[in-house]
């Protein structure tokens, strides 16, 4: 897992902490939490894999600890 850093909305993710395996996601909203003593984010998920264009379901918003997840592709600028 990646270390525990605030990131950026648009940042591409991947959670690897699944029996089915890694679910896909961008972080939509990224804060330091007292609570956790570190970044926490929202992150909009897609499943499996990234969607090609716009997606054909909704994605599903989850909250996970920064060091939880591993950055795919870095928040364009």
């Amino acid at each position: 897992m990646s270390e525990d850093v605030l990131l950026p909305p648009g940042t591409h993710v991947r959670y690897d902490g699944l029996e089915d395996g890694p679910e896909f996601g961008v972080v939509v909203h990224s804060w330091y939490s007292r609570e956790i003593a570190g970044y926490d984010c929202y992150v909009a998920f897609f499943g499996n894999s990234f969607p090609i264009g716009a997606p054909e379901q909704k994605p599903y918003i989850l909250r996970y600890a920064s060091a939880s997840l591993d950055v795919v592709q870095e928040a364009p600028d």
